[in-house]
């Protein structure tokens, strides 16, 4: 008997059910769920129908914002439907109509390291890091569903898999900088292959891509309504291979295209982003920025200075340095950086979830506030090495070149 684990969540491959009778299939894992399943866990269902493995990340309420125990299930689960030779193609989606997945459940983790001595800060990184690696690795085709919101560890579950599948409701961003963070899940390894300006401005700003701008810059590989997302399970059985996948899911938008197609925003910007995100240092930028002039410079060159002047320092730098890198070297600086993130009393992180979750008065106080203030040796921490025997580690794997982002010419 083969099954699928989330991890106490059990899927019954010998009980199969074909593409013809999956009209009225139930979730297989709310009937086989152990009494000993935890509520974080039931918030990842997983089910095969005929070639096809879905994978439904099941927290509407919180739009599917991770915890550690969807991590922890959704990885066996993943590995599972990878090791299946019947399985041809994984579909990730997101249940609600909302959200794909809007990101870590960073406050949680944020009043674990506040409280001190809990294993939490540690292991929700360390645990999502090896899973995005894990996905980027896996040799079975991944379809994520981007219909609502995509950011964050959301973007982590899906740009490092083959296909992305944008609707019109696509709502993309990385806006850690925001929270005094950065943008982390591999963001420095698919950002910098968007091209040297783009990905800066993507990683620095948390500018807000929809469908268009998810096409132009290769972050979504497709486009299909949300009304011929119905469509999508039928279109994908019997399809092996990439080759197929990929003509099935042309096929399925129909000649489909966001309504800005024509001129999504990015490319309308993109010389501006050129000149001004080209830059190695977040002054230098933001001075181009000032002398660019215009609505959309001045308007993001006010939104950089209000944004935590460490974040941006520290973003700008991984996404730099993560050029030519394989993946396994961005997430373990990633992880780095996280974790002295994660130091209460040295980082930002605290102050931007006080202030953007907790009083939510959208007023916070960093520390240095300004760019100026920023000195180059506390920077130099958030990338040195980790002691104990804490650094980052992963078992050997192959990441498939066409995982990443296409990036533009």
């Amino acid at each position: 008997m083969h099954e699928y684990a989330c991890p106490t969540i059990m899927i019954d491959l010998s009980n199969r059910v074909e593409p013809a009778q999956c009209g009225r299939l139930r979730v297989l894992a709310s009937q086989l769920m152990s009494s000993e399943t935890t509520a974080e866990e039931r918030h990842v269902r997983c089910e095969a129908r005929g070639s096809l493995a879905f994978v439904t990340l099941a927290r509407p309420k919180a739009l599917n914002a991770l915890t550690l125990g969807m991590v922890r299930a959704l990885r066996p689960a993943l590995d599972q439907c990878a090791a299946d030779e019947r399985v041809k193609c994984i579909v990730l989606a997101g249940e609600g109509g909302r959200a794909f997945c809007a990101g870590g459940d960073v406050r949680a983790v944020c009043e674990a390291a506040q409280a001190g001595g809990s294993s939490l800060p540690d292991a929700f990184f360390r645990e999502e890091y090896v899973l995005n690696h894990a996905i980027a690795t896996s040799s079975t085709p991944q379809v994520s569903v981007w219909d609502g919101i995509v950011m964050g560890g959301g973007a982590g579950l899906s740009v490092h898999g083959r296909f992305r599948v944008a609707s019109e409701k696509a709502l993309f961003a990385m806006p850690e900088t925001g929270i005094g963070l950065f943008p982390d899940v591999g963001g420095s390894f698919f950002l910098s292959r968007l091209g040297n300006a783009l990905g800066a401005y993507v990683g620095l700003t948390g500018a807000r891509l929809g469908a268009a701008d998810l096409l132009y810059s290769g972050l979504a590989t497709h486009y299909v309504p949300r009304a011929a997302l119905a469509g999508l399970e039928a279109a994908l059985q019997r399809c092996s291979g990439e080759t197929q996948l990929d003509a099935a899911l042309a096929a399925l938008g129909a000649g489909a295209t966001p309504a800005d197609a024509a001129s999504p925003p990015l490319a309308q910007r993109r010389d501006a982003i050129e000149r001004c995100f080209a830059h190695d240092t977040v002054d230098a930028i933001v001075a181009a920025l000032d002398a660019e002039g215009g609505a959309w410079a001045e308007e993001t060159a006010a939104s950089l200075r209000r944004l935590a002047p460490t974040s941006l320092v520290v973003t700008l730098r991984l996404v730099r340095e993560a050029r030519g890198r394989p993946l396994t070297e961005c997430l373990a600086a990633e992880f780095r950086a996280a974790q002295r993130f994660m130091e209460h009393g040295r980082s930002d992180f605290f102050e931007g979830i006080r202030a953007a979750l907790i009083d939510k008065d959208k007023q916070p106080r960093w520390e240095p506030a300004t760019l100026a203030a920023v000195r180059a040796a506390d920077v130099e921490e958030y990338f040195a090495p980790l002691s104990g025997g804490r650094e980052l580690q992963f078992l050997r794997g192959t990441l498939h070149r066409a995982n990443s982002p296409r990036p533009l010419l």
